[in-house]
């Protein structure tokens, strides 16, 4: 007659909790790792500025204008084509655009302090745009700044006008679809590890 060993309560008990334990150490890090304060020190490429006969116009007409002209490196064009608008603030305040929550922006006249972490939208950041009005003789002002290689996903920066210098009415943010899966490595290290658990109780019962 062959007689079936019955797994001890406790042991049971020992090995669902080692489980929990290692799912829980891995999640709470992927939390924790998720948004990434931006680096320091700051690095945005030599920005570009060009006058205008009149205002461009709104985001879209901006994107458009900044995917057809170029100007010193920024050749051909100052934006890819596959760039859409992302974020626009305003002197007064105001802001338009669905990616605000991404931004972080402290503006004081002709200076604007700004850090973005797009992780989780799916985009990434392309270039930067500053508008002030009318400068007598040379049209309405702009100045645009693109993005260096290493934060176009997570980055920090000052955007001015010092020459001449003049207040900034506002800026808009251009960006591209694409860039990192937030957490992708953690998910297959939590897949692993789940795996590898579930062999272990496995052996550990049949004892």
């Amino acid at each position: 007659m062959k007689i079936h060993n019955i797994v001890p309560s406790k042991k049971l008990v020992l090995v669902a909790a080692a489980l929990c334990t290692a799912m829980l150490a891995f999640t709470q890090n992927a939390s924790a790792n998720r948004r990434p304060l931006p680096p320091v020190p700051a690095h945005l490429l030599a920005p570009y500025q060009f006058f205008t006969g009149g205002p461009i116009g709104n985001p879209a007409d901006e994107l458009s204008y900044l995917q057809t002209h170029g100007g010193g490196s920024y050749q051909p064009t100052f934006l890819p084509g596959t760039s859409q608008f992302l974020f626009k603030q305003n002197n007064d305040g105001t802001t338009e655009g669905a990616f605000g929550q991404y931004f972080s922006i402290s503006l004081s006249a002709n200076t604007a302090t700004i850090s973005w972490n797009l992780t989780g939208s799916g985009m990434t950041l392309d270039g930067i745009l500053i508008k002030d009005g009318n400068v007598q003789g040379q049209g309405m002002i702009y100045r645009f700044y693109g993005i260096s290689a290493d934060e176009t996903l997570i980055g920090s920066g000052t955007v001015t006008f010092d020459n001449p210098v003049r207040n900034i009415s506002h800026i808009s943010f251009f960006g591209s679809p694409g860039g990192q899966v937030p957490d992708g490595g953690t998910t297959v290290m939590l897949l692993g590890a789940a795996l590898g658990s579930l062999g272990m109780a496995r052996r550990f019962l049949k004892r």
